[in-house]
Order: C-alpha cells, then sequence, then structure tokens
C-alpha cells in the first residue's frame, strides 16, 4: 500500500495528464456524435419533404439542389473539395422514406459546427485550469494545517495557541547546572575584512560606528590587525542574538563603507566570528575567528559565519575520563519531553547523558560523544545509559516511550545485539523502548545495520531517523517498517521564522513523510516564532528549551 502511494506521487502529474486527454477526447466525441444525428435527421426530414412534394430526381434537379443547399446538402461533391480530400471528407448518406431514396453530400459536423467544439475545448481547459489551481490552494492548506487535525474555527485554533503557550518556558539561569555552561550570553569577537581606502583613523571611524548602531553595548572593542583586518570585540550578548548581531554589524560596515566608495557592495565586505565566555583562550578564540572568515572568503553567497568556543575545543576531556566515570556510576540521565503541539501532551521523553567532572560539571554528551570510543568503550556507555533507563521505566507506573541515541559503532555491534532483547523484554508492556540514528547513519550504512534493525523489529521497538536535513531520502523508508518518526535537524530549526529557504525544506520533509504516515519532529524550538511557523508547516511535535529543560523524573513537565 505504501509503494502504491509512493508509485502514485511520483507519476501523479503525468497520470493526471493522461486522464485529462482522455476526458477531452470523449466530449469532443460525445459532441460529434449528437452533431452527427442532427445532420441525420435533418436528411431524413429533408427526403419526407421530398416525397410530399412529389418532385421528382432526375426531372427537378436544380429544384432539388436548391432545397438542398438550403438544409446543409449537396447533391455532388462539390470541386474545390478535392483540394482538401487528405484533410476533410465529405461525408456520403442514403436517406429514404418510403419509396424515395436520395445519397446526399455533406461536410462532417466538426467542419459545419467548427465554433461548438471550440466553445466545448475553451470551457474544459478552463474548467481544468481552475481546478489544478484549486487543487494546489487545498494542498498549501493542508500542509498548513497540522496532521490528524481539522480545520477550525477561529475561537479553537486561538484556544490552542493559548494552550501552547501554557507550556512552561525554561528560564535561561536555569539550563547553566545542566549543560556546564553559562548560556545566558556569550562575548562576540569578529574579524573583518573590508576594502576601505578612507586614509583617516579606521579605528575611530568604526567605533563611531559601532557604539552609534549598538547603543546598547558601552565596553566595545575596534582594532586594526596586521592593517588588514578589523577586530571588533562585543561582550556579553545573549546566546538566541549572536547571528542577528553579526548580520546587523554587516550591513552597518557597508553602509559605512558605501558612503565612501560608491562602487562597494555586501560581498566586498567578509566576517568571521567566535562567540566564547568570559575567560576562555584567546589563540583559540582568534583562530576560531580566523577560521570563519576564510569560510566568508570562500563563499560568494554567504558573507559572514559564526564559530563557536565550547568546551571540547577548550579542554578536551578524553574518551578515557568519561568510560572511568561512567563505570564508576558518576552520571545522571536527564529526560527532554516532546510535545504533541496540536494538544500539548507528551509525545515520548529522549535520555540525555550528563557525565559528572570534578572541574567542569555536568557535561552534556556532545561535549565528549565524538572522541574516539572503541567498541569496548561504547558498549558499556550505552549498556550503562539504557539500564539505568529500564529502571526508572519499570519505577513509573504508567507506560512510557522512552527514545535513546544509541552510539554509532554500537549499531555495528552484535554484543550489544545479543544483550538488548533481554533488556527490552523486562519491560513487557509497561513501557516502550525506541532507538534513535541519525540521517546520514542510516541511510549509509542501512545494509550493514540490518541485523540490528531485525531484532528492533522483532523486540516491538521502533527506530527514529534523528538529524533529518532533506525529503530525497525519505520515501526509502517506505521498506522499513520499523521506523516510527522523523527529527528534523536543528540547523533547519534554528531561526525558522527568517529563513524561507529552511520553510520550504521542511514542507517536503513533511509531505513526503506524510505518504508514509511518519510524524515529523523539531528539536531545539527555542522561541515562540519558531513554534507557530513549525505548526503552519504541519509539524507534529517538537522539543526544546522553548517548552522545557530536560528533567530528572519523567513526571516533572508542568504546562502552567
Amino acid at each position: 500500500m505504501q509503494k502504491s502511494k509512493i508509485w502514485l506521487f511520483k507519476y501523479f502529474k503525468g497520470i493526471s495528464f493522461v486522464l485529462f486527454l482522455m476526458i477531452l477526447i470523449s466530449f469532443n466525441f460525445v459532441l460529434n456524435d449528437a452533431l452527427h444525428q442532427k445532420v441525420h435527421a435533418s436528411g431524413q426530414q429533408f427526403v419526407k419533404h421530398v416525397y410530399e412534394l412529389n418532385l421528382s430526381p432526375s426531372i427537378n434537379n436544380k429544384v432539388l439542389a436548391a432545397l438542398a443547399k438550403s438544409e446543409g446538402f449537396v447533391l455532388e461533391v462539390p470541386k474545390p473539395a478535392e483540394h482538401f480530400r487528405h484533410l476533410v471528407n465529405i461525408e456520403r448518406e442514403v436517406f429514404s422514406y418510403k419509396t424515395l431514396s436520395l445519397g446526399l453530400y455533406h461536410y462532417p459536423a466538426w467542419v459545419t459546427q467548427s465554433y461548438l467544439f471550440i466553445l466545448l475545448n475553451l470551457i474544459i481547459l478552463g474548467a481544468a485550469g481552475w481546478s489544478y489551481r484549486w487543487w494546489g490552494l487545498l494542498n498549501v492548506s493542508r500542509r498548513i494545517t497540522p496532521k490528524n487535525t481539522m480545520i477550525q474555527p477561529t475561537k479553537i485554533i486561538e484556544q490552542k495557541q493559548n494552550k501552547i503557550r501554557l507550556i512552561k518556558q525554561v528560564k535561561k539561569c536555569e539550563l547553566s547546572s545542566l549543560y556546564g555552561v553559562n548560556r545566558a550570553s556569550h562575548s562576540l569577537f569578529l574579524l573583518i575584512e573590508c576594502d576601505f581606502d578612507k586614509k583617516t583613523d579606521k579605528e575611530a571611524i568604526f567605533k563611531v560606528l559601532i557604539t552609534r548602531k549598538l547603543t546598547e553595548f558601552k565596553d566595545v572593542s575596534v582594532k586594526i590587525l596586521n592593517s588588514s583586518y578589523l577586530a571588533v570585540t562585543l561582550p556579553h550578548i545573549p546566546t538566541p542574538e549572536l547571528d542577528s548581531y553579526v548580520e546587523k554589524l554587516h550591513q552597518s560596515v557597508f553602509l559605512l563603507c558605501q558612503n565612501y566608495q560608491k562602487s562597494m557592495t555586501h560581498k566586498n565586505i567578509k566576517i568571521g566570528a567566535c562567540d566564547y565566555r568570559l575567560g576562555a583562550d584567546k589563540i583559540a578564540v582568534y583562530q576560531l575567528a580566523k577560521s570563519a572568515l576564510m569560510l566568508s572568503q570562500n563563499s560568494s553567497v554567504q558573507h559572514s559565519h559564526r564559530l563557536s568556543l565550547n568546551y571540547c575545543q577548550e579542554k578536551p576531556l578524553s574518551s578515557k575520563q568519561v568510560i572511568e566515570n561512567i563505570k564508576k556510576n558518576k552520571f545522571i540521565l536527564f529526560f527532554q519531553p516532546l510535545f504533541e503541539l496540536s494538544s500539548g501532551e507528551i509525545l515520548e521523553h529522549e535520555a540525555l547523558i550528563r557525565v559528572r567532572h570534578s572541574q567542569l560539571g555536568l557535561l552534556a554528551a556532545r561535549y565528549f560523544i565524538n572522541q574516539v570510543y572503541s567498541n569496548q568503550d561504547a558498549l558499556i556507555l550505552d549498556k550503562a545509559v539504557i539500564t539505568q533507563v529500564k529502571k526508572l521505566m519499570l519505577s513509573e507506573s504508567s507506560a512510557l516511550t522512552v527514545s535513546v541515541n544509541l552510539h554509532p559503532k554500537n549499531w555495528f555491534n552484535n554484543v550489544f545485539w545479543e544483550w538488548l532483547p533481554s533488556q527490552i523484554a523486562e519491560l513487557k508492556l509497561s513501557a516502550k523502548l525506541q532507538f534513535e540514528i541519525s540521517e546520514t547513519e542510516f541511510f549509509t550504512h542501512r545494509e550493514s545495520i540490518t541485523n540490528a534493525l531485525n531484532i528492533i523489529k522483532k523486540s516491538r521497538s521502533q527506530v527514529v531517523i534523528d538529524n533529518v536535513k532533506s525529503s530525497e531520502k525519505v520515501a526509502v523508508l517506505a521498506n522499513y517498517n520499523q521506523v516510527c518518526g522523523l527529527k528534523l535537524s536543528y540547523e533547519l530549526i534554528h531561526l525558522l521564522n527568517e529563513k524561507t529557504q529552511n520553510q520550504r525544506q521542511i514542507k517536503k520533509i513533511v509531505e513526503a513523510a506524510n505518504l508514509l504516515n511518519l510524524p515529523v519532529y523539531a528539536v531545539g524550538v527555542e522561541t515562540q516564532k519558531e513554534l507557530f511557523t513549525l505548526v503552519k508547516l504541519g509539524v507534529v511535535g517538537a522539543q526544546g528549551f522553548y517548552f522545557s529543560e530536560p528533567l530528572q523524573e519523567f513526571t516533572q513537565a508542568v504546562f502552567n
């Protein structure tokens, strides 16, 4: 059934065009047949009239010809028709009434009544064009309407939006202890390259410009490095607004340079930025900003890039330290709830590991997961996570769904998949465990992980495809019943309301997923604007700091 849906979707336009042609031809045939029947009735009436007038065809030939012409018939094939015999065939019919029979010639109905055929075809083409446009508008409205919901009155929609607003928004200060990072604000270091030929003091000019444009900053630092780069430091910028400040600064520098040099364009100004926390290594900050500047210089479209300096870059945490701390049970599991956008209910929880560190506090997985792990270390990591998840799930009375993002190496580790079924079996029907795998890993190695997918299917568990960036390969999932949903990548979600290209990409993903009855979820939702844009695009559920911080218990999520 799913394959037939995919095939129908792929060839929908071709099938529609063929059906339209068949309908058009059928209507023309019907009209031609009706007009031919009218001609036949007219000929029959003409013969009757001749019989009643008692005219002899041999004697009154001229009279008969005149009467026949008045009815649209001729007694002989007209000579001009010989020149068009390959295009138009003169039809001959024999009409009889009692003892009289006459052979009459006439042009085809589509020639004599051509205006009717033209009118009919114009009406059909107009109706087809209107239907195509109506169908397009209907599809747009379906995409905008969230999955499994009906078009509802404005009051009900407003109530649902108000209900979404009731979901608890986490305060920025609450996130520090969870991630070991102060997410409230970062400083921003920028390297600016521009063709500015003014001989006056560049530092003074740009400092005045920046302080005027960015009035909220008092401690702005502006310096010229190696007479080619302009170095700007902006302190204490809210982390969600880092990219907007980079873009704002790029536009301000462009306007200033254009005042002195009219030929200046946006591509003549390149910016590389690095955001960092207080006390960060200045050399590392400069190197990242230089790398971001090189990315801008090599791009003809994107003239500014920003790279972040995080714990991994400042103080690398070795895999050995991580595994030793896990063996000593120096870790905690948090759970990120995934909310259904139409109702506000929790659909599932994503398990997130936090490893304790004596100096850095609780570290999220993204600060150490990319370190080189042996198969044995990866096995220890995921065994610890699943064992702890199982204990917590069994301690809860209600049925729960928990999603675990496995280490990439374990998808190919037979030892892990021999151990896992017994763990899932202990959960029985009281809870459900599902596993996440990135889109890249799944489609690159889907043949190599066949054993893992079969075990998941036999255990009545499921798979979520994470970090989805495009709709190109979604149709392939029709062959994998284990897959129960898609999670969009953070890059598509961040500042979604301002990026029309990302919105179009998400629409395509949602359309392809709907054909397979797969829900699409969003991760990393941080603002209300992002949330409402996702609702319009048909995304079913979402998770992120806009809704709730990661929780130590399943039951901590609140809505008011």
